[in-house]
């Protein structure tokens, strides 16, 4: 079956997709990193990666989503990066410092309050 990891490394094509959304990043085209995001995570092969692979990817797609001023989606990423691997979002720094960002915004995004509060940044 094509796109399938059929000898459990947890790389393919699914993988490559997502380091091209994060080089996108990178190179300074988030606007196509958001795009290639939106189309990646829709796919079968995206469910069947390790829930850490997708929680550490989904934090860095809520950085690509603050680079283009675009709160709600960064705060879903980061909602959603904490349904799926709570240790990506509650222990890694870029996470922190991205919520504490996220929780900034007047009135704070959906889900990021409750998870500021969670990683100790607020009361």
């Amino acid at each position: 079956m094509p796109g399938h990891d059929q000898h459990r490394t947890t790389f393919g094509p699914i993988v490559v997709d997502l380091a091209r959304v994060l080089l996108a990043a990178e190179r300074g085209d988030a606007d196509e990193a958001v795009r290639r995001h939106s189309t990646v995570v829709r796919r079968e092969a995206w469910r069947r990666l390790p829930a850490e692979y997708r929680g550490a990817y989904l934090v860095d797609a809520a950085r690509v989503y603050l680079q283009v001023g675009d709160l709600r989606g960064a705060a879903r990423a980061l909602v959603d990066a904490d349904s799926v691997a709570p240790a990506e979002v509650r222990c890694r720094p870029l996470a922190r410092t991205l919520i504490a960002d996220v929780a900034r915004a007047q009135p704070a995004p959906a889900g990021v309050a409750r998870l500021a509060t969670l990683v100790g940044l607020t009361r």
